[in-house]
């Protein structure tokens, strides 16, 4: 799940590359692969839905520290965000796992990758928060802390970087 894209005006983006998509299996699914035949997303079932979304969750999170930072993805190739990055990653992947994901060990390791592979990447999160849009800290962050306290698995990393986004949106006076 990935449409990298940024937004110009309402209603009006450019996509960067290719974008990809998945889907749960079964006959709605399908039917939404074939809306997106011919077009620049790619579009395909997965019989585990609920990894592939879990494993993007995971991958949404780590971002959280560009936003706070606003600083783009070059912020993990520093030692110490990195770790912190890492801990918001296994924090998510724990939950996921306690919802009923199969998160492999590997994951943390790929995410961090993949955020230093793309030094200059800016992540929706940030785009928002720079813009001064509403961000999507509940539905990135803020669920992880949910669910973990619902499975009474603690995430202090993911508290701390919801409470830095919130403040963040807080005037001053």
């Amino acid at each position: 799940m990935d449409i990298p894209a940024l937004r110009t005006a309402p209603g009006r983006a450019i996509q960067h590359r290719r974008g990809r998509l998945r889907v749960p299996e079964g006959a709605m699914g399908a039917g939404f692969v074939a809306l997106f035949a011919n077009t620049g997303i790619d579009v395909s079932e997965s019989p585990d839905f609920q990894t592939e979304a879990w494993k993007k969750l995971c991958l949404n999170a780590a971002g959280a520290f560009s936003a706070v930072l606003l600083k783009p993805a070059v912020i993990a190739r520093h030692a110490g965000v990195a770790r912190l990055m890492g801990r918001l990653i296994s924090e998510g992947v724990e939950v996921a796992r306690a919802e009923g994901a199969v998160i492999d060990d590997a994951l943390q390791d790929a995410i961090l990758d993949g955020y230093r592979a793309n030094p200059a990447g800016v992540n929706s999160l940030h785009a928002d928060r720079l813009a001064g849009r509403a961000m999507e800290i509940d539905a990135r962050n803020g669920v992880i802390v949910r669910l973990g306290r619902k499975h009474g698995i603690p995430t202090p990393m993911n508290e701390m970087v919801v409470a830095l986004l919130e403040a963040s949106l807080m005037g001053v006076g």
